[in-house]
């Protein structure tokens, strides 16, 4: 069976033209098969590298044994989770790959140990950057004293860490780079390997990216030629930041459509949200506890976020802090936000339209009209200016 038929087996969709490229690359048996960094616009699909690594280790490239998919965000390590489930589900009815662990490592979730009790069966670890840093620095959170040389041993060696939104998590990502390097110098057998996912990368390395190919393929044109009409709102009073953002938003309460709504302070969000229709909105803070995260993400609204499925159901409002920003799978029709330094908006953008369906999303930035001092004020500006000079009424692709 080809390449394109175990993908579709494996995700249920044909692969992009770069998913081919990265599986063939894997499968050269170079010493650089893994690329360091896969700098990829939003929505082409970043975590499916791991059903291209899991076919390319079927089929016996030269590849870790162990899959550790790292990203600072518990909803985003869940949804991670599930995904590698269902690709477990999928390989079984195969017949293949029926040995592969699947284990889930972060805050209030219960380490289920298939990951560590067979060091030859693969496996695929979804965890959050302080659970695995920290047991990569033998200091585990919750693991007893025997078990700490255990656990960094089984995600130190012959495993592929995958940082998703290393941008957010620099430090983090050095860390990764030197344990990498320190293994290289002392020429250890099985080596951790790094790769970065990110759609905004600052290393000066060459990155695996898209190319022509990709450009033509059907699906990422829409996806990135997606229209997203910009228009920019300046305070009318800088101290009621919620009452203008929510204004904005309930300007679409007859348009059944999805509205994505971002503000800064947690306080601001609990404003909106009390201020727009109640059954149909959600909130999602960094503040909230897991066990409300696992009952969000369970509820029709918050599907209608992570779906490119059309539908005529009432407005959906989802409103949130930066909690929102990265990684998590969501796709609104239209944005309504304050104003942030840049990396921040970009991820913001990428969070509507995603998929390309919709031909009239709009974005409304809320920003000051005076700057105060400081560093953050000071990049929001420059941001400002910058938005501007797309003549305000832009239309945002590639985001």
């Amino acid at each position: 069976m080809p390449f394109r038929e175990y993908f579709k087996t494996l995700t249920g969709n044909a692969p992009f033209p770069w998913q081919e490229r990265l599986y063939e690359r894997l499968m050269s048996g170079r010493e650089d098969n893994i690329p360091y960094s896969c700098n990829l616009p939003t929505g082409m699909g970043k975590t499916s590298v791991i059903a291209v690594w899991l076919l390319a280790l079927h089929h016996g490239a030269k590849v870790p044994r162990r899959l550790v998919y790292v990203v600072n965000r518990r909803t985003v390590v869940d949804q991670t989770t599930e995904e590698v489930i269902k690709y477990k589900s999928r390989l079984e009815e195969a017949g293949i790959a029926k040995e592969l662990a699947v284990s889930t490592l972060r805050g209030q979730f219960r380490d289920n140990g298939e990951w560590y009790t067979d060091p030859s069966r693969p496996a695929v670890i979804c965890g959050t950057v302080d659970m695995i840093g920290s047991r990569l620095l033998f200091s585990g959170y919750g693991v007893g004293f025997k078990a700490k040389p255990l656990h960094a041993g089984f995600l130190g060696q012959d495993s592929l860490i995958i940082h998703d939104e290393a941008h957010l998590e620099p430090a983090f990502q050095t860390l990764l780079r030197e344990i990498e390097k320190e293994q290289n110098r002392r020429k250890d057998l099985r080596l951790m390997r790094v790769m970065e996912l990110t759609a905004t990368s600052r290393d000066g390395e060459e990155a695996f990216t898209l190319t022509d190919e990709d450009h033509q393929n059907p699906i990422v044109k829409r996806r990135i030629q997606a229209t997203k009409a910009l228009q920019l709102h300046p305070f009318k009073d800088p101290k009621k930041p919620a009452d203008e953002l929510a204004a904005c938003a309930l300007a679409f309460k007859d348009r059944s459509c999805s509205v994505l709504i971002f503000a800064r302070f947690v306080d601001d969000v609990m404003k909106i949200r009390d201020k727009l229709p109640d059954d149909r909105t959600l909130t999602l803070t960094g503040t909230m506890r897991g066990y409300e995260r696992d009952k969000m993400i369970e509820k029709d609204v918050f599907k209608r976020f992570a779906s490119d499925k059309p539908t005529h159901e009432p407005t959906s409002y989802l409103v949130c802090t930066a909690a929102g920003e990265v990684g998590v799978n969501l796709s609104a029709d239209h944005l309504v936000c304050d104003l942030t330094p840049f990396d921040s908006m970009a991820q913001r953008w990428g969070r509507v339209n995603r998929f390309g369906n919709s031909g009239n999303s709009e974005i409304h930035v809320y920003h000051p009209t005076n700057f105060d001092q400081g560093d953050y004020n000071e990049r929001c500006e420059r941001t400002l200016r910058l938005i501007e000079s797309l003549n305000g009424d832009a239309s945002l692709n590639s985001l």
